[in-house]
């Protein structure tokens, strides 16, 4: 199953910043699901939100680097995995890759091109922000 970026590149930007997104991590959740591998990881992951099909949207805390972090997602039978940086004192979110990976872990499509987006505080992407900037203690809001 192979996708077009371009056209996702807009509708997973849509689906993020309205809060509705899907979620999970690639080696477990391609096995078994996300929303098993969130609750086998509890620790791991914090659940920042459901899609519209009431599939958990979550935060890997173990990929979180000074204020760039990942929040992964279903996408038909893979899912998708997003990066976005944060600029926590000016309360801004920018969007730097977004991945997408088959049911089998393969890496199918992916966009590199990086931009600003929309900080929206109860999407997903803005809870997600919250939890990184307050791990560093950086808040602006």
């Amino acid at each position: 199953m192979y996708f077009k970026i371009g056209g996702m590149v807009g509708a997973i930007a849509i689906l993020l910043s309205s809060g509705s997104a899907f979620t999970g991590g690639v080696g477990a959740a391609i096995a078994e699901g996300v929303g098993i591998a969130i609750a086998q990881d509890a620790q791991r992951y914090i659940t920042v939100g459901h899609d519209k099909l009431g599939n958990s949207v979550a935060l890997d805390t173990k990929t979180i680097k000074g204020t760039t972090y990942k929040l992964y997602g279903m996408y038909g039978d893979g899912i998708f995995e997003t990066t976005f940086d944060a600029s926590c004192t000016e309360s801004r979110l920018f969007r730097n890759r977004i991945a997408i990976y088959g049911s089998e872990g393969q890496l199918l499509e992916e966009d590199k091109e990086k931009g600003e987006i929309p900080f929206v505080a109860n999407s997903s992407p803005g809870k997600g922000m919250k939890i990184v900037c307050q791990k560093i203690g950086a808040i602006g809001w």
